[in-house]
């Protein structure tokens, strides 16, 4: 039992060791059994490990729970395996689902299924217009007139998805780096989950959200690198390509894009675009200039060889601007947990908590945490369009 729980959050022994405070040795003593473990260290490793103490005193490990899938990587990953901080955060989401589903079971309701679509006639376009048209007739927000900013793009998209039932969240803390993981979905009939990684930049959160949609109309899900080459014959990075077309469809409609002054300007001037003039055209899209680039290069207004010739050069200026940019919030915990957690799962816990449906007890663990914090965190989950 102790080598499938350190084993399942990714540690060497000797991490493993050294995580829980005890000699190098220690971890492959005890799971050799040549040693065993103090109580209080059994909780300690129970705590490193991210398990309920009582699976150590299980008979063997168990198979019913924590299913780990086959998702599809980025595509720059050092190595196979996943860190102890996915395996975290991976965790997280399947408890943090368990208990909204709870929660719909305490009040007697269900989460809302409005979120699928039929596959319609014509193609991956119509898909993409029909799910743009959904969120925008459910999110509480409007979209920005003109340009408006990066986070109202990305709340009001991720406000129309809790909206028509998908559990929306973020990694904690930087925990996990977007060269490992930049999103991921699970799929459920009820409340599927995406979660984005809170270390990428709100465009790229945004691009992320998107694409992770995509994955759940077509029934599918993985641990997506929104930035695959379409160039590759691999079936995974083939469903990938087509994600991320749906995602730049749903952002970019085709009428719109064609219509821009910007485009409009270049029909006869196809590579002429440089990162300026990318940038300045994707801002009311809420997109990146790499993103707009993808999206006028399926559309024919530039072509393949420009596109590959210049792509690195677009994701590099994006980089360093993204890089340079204040961070929001100051550092507010408060605003910051909401959005890991979720605002709409928030919202629910603390809407249940003034109804008096659950307790302050319950309501501050589902949430994870203090009592007096529930009511603060709780004004920093109302939808709005700033960050």
């Amino acid at each position: 039992m102790l080598r499938w729980a350190r084993e399942s959050i990714g540690y060497v022994p000797v991490a493993a060791s050294r995580k829980i405070g005890v000699p190098d040795d220690r971890v492959e003593q005890w799971e050799a059994g040549t040693d065993a473990p103090t109580l209080n260290q059994l909780r300690k490793a129970a705590e490193v490990y991210k398990r309920p103490l009582a699976v150590f005193f299980l008979p063997s490990p168990p198979t019913d729970f924590d299913v780990m899938r086959d998702f599809r990587r980025h595509v720059d990953a050092e190595s196979i395996e996943w860190t102890p901080e996915l395996h975290a955060e991976y965790r997280r989401v399947i408890a943090q689902r368990e208990t909204a589903i709870e929660l719909f079971e305490i009040e007697e309701s269900s989460p809302s299924t409005l979120w699928r679509l039929e596959l319609p006639a014509g193609g991956d376009e119509n898909l993409a217009a029909a799910a743009r048209d959904l969120l925008l007739r459910h999110t509480p927000l409007q979209l920005p007139r003109g340009v408006g900013t990066k986070y109202e793009h990305l709340n009001t998209w991720t406000a129309a998805l809790e909206e028509v039932g998908v559990l929306v969240m973020s990694t904690s803390g930087g925990r996990v780096l977007t060269r490992e993981m930049r999103a991921f979905s699970l799929y459920y009939d009820r409340l599927p989950v995406i979660m984005v990684n809170g270390s990428d930049s709100p465009r790229g959160r945004l691009f992320s959200l998107l694409h992770e949609y995509a994955h759940l109309l077509l029934n599918s899900a993985g641990l997506c690198d929104t930035l695959t080459d379409t160039r590759s014959t691999d079936p995974d990075a083939r469903l990938e390509a087509r994600c991320n077309a749906i995602a730049a469809a749903i952002l970019m409609p085709r009428d719109r894009v064609l219509a821009s002054p910007e485009v409009v300007s270049r029909v006869a001037l196809r590579d002429s675009w440089n990162y300026a003039a990318l940038r300045d055209a994707a801002a009311p899209f809420g997109v990146s200039a790499e993103a707009f680039a993808r999206r006028l290069l399926t559309l024919g207004r530039i072509d393949i060889a420009f596109y590959r010739a210049r792509r690195a050069e677009f994701l590099k200026a994006y980089q360093r601007e993204e890089e340079n940019a204040p961070a929001p919030g100051g550092g507010n915990w408060y605003r910051t947990t909401a959005r890991d957690l979720g605002k709409g799962f928030v919202r629910r816990i603390a809407d249940a908590y003034r109804r008096r449906v659950i307790d302050s007890y319950t309501a501050a663990s589902f949430l994870n945490v203090k009592v007096e914090q529930i009511d603060r965190l709780a004004e920093m989950a109302v939808v709005s369009e700033s960050a």
